[in-house]
């Protein structure tokens, strides 16, 4: 059925109250993670597949990867050509900062698609780069896909001078990605909840 959906940040006391009397219940928990660029894991060692550049000449491959990796994350739907399109060219896309993984036969099997907004810098008082979109094919998961392209964006934002990388993920995501995230040295900064509410049935 359908559904109403709203956003707040944990601690914003009067939106939480005002969604509990609205019937609202909270549904998801969204975590936006950083950590330091200081100690960086190791680049690993792979098997199966490497981490390369990203290739913008691929860039409709990426996307479908993209879209399959994401197919069973709660609230997310295919990401078409001019949403992608978006996505890798438009403000704060940096794609001398991404990545892909690919298999032996070089098909994409993990994508790794990185940001970065300047003018925060001034206002949060450091320079983060973004993990903006991470997937992996589940057929690749538990394979270290996802913790190689981590790794190559946080050795890649270092080389550039940033002093943070950033990150947001469903605290409930079935790949275990939270936990994979803290595994590599990211804490939780903020988190985000959604609430909903079923709307009633329409009765012919």
């Amino acid at each position: 059925g359908a559904h109403i959906a709203q956003h707040a940040l944990d601690g914003a006391e009067a939106a939480l109250r005002l969604y509990a009397r609205m019937g609202m219940v909270p549904v998801r928990y969204n975590d936006e993670l950083l950590r330091p660029l200081t100690d960086l894991p190791q680049l690993p060692t792979t098997h199966g597949f490497r981490v390369v550049p990203w290739p913008a000449e691929r860039s409709e491959e990426i996307r479908t990867v993209k879209n399959a990796a994401f197919a069973d994350h709660w609230g997310s739907t295919p990401t078409s050509e001019h949403h992608w399109e978006q996505m890798t060219t438009g403000y704060g896309a940096r794609l001398d900062l991404s990545f892909v993984a690919l298999d032996d036969d070089g098909a994409v099997v993990g994508h790794c698609l990185c940001k970065r907004f300047e003018a925060d810098d001034e206002l949060i008082g450091r320079s983060d780069g973004w993990v903006d979109s991470l997937g992996t094919l589940r057929e690749w998961r538990g394979r270290g896909v996802a913790s190689g392209l981590i790794a190559h964006a946080l050795h890649a934002f270092a080389a550039a001078g940033l002093t943070h990388a950033s990150i947001g993920v469903d605290s409930e995501n079935p790949t275990g990605a939270a936990r994979l995230y803290r595994g590599l040295g990211f804490e939780p900064r903020t988190r985000r909840i959604t609430y909903e509410i079923a709307l009633p049935q329409r009765t012919s």
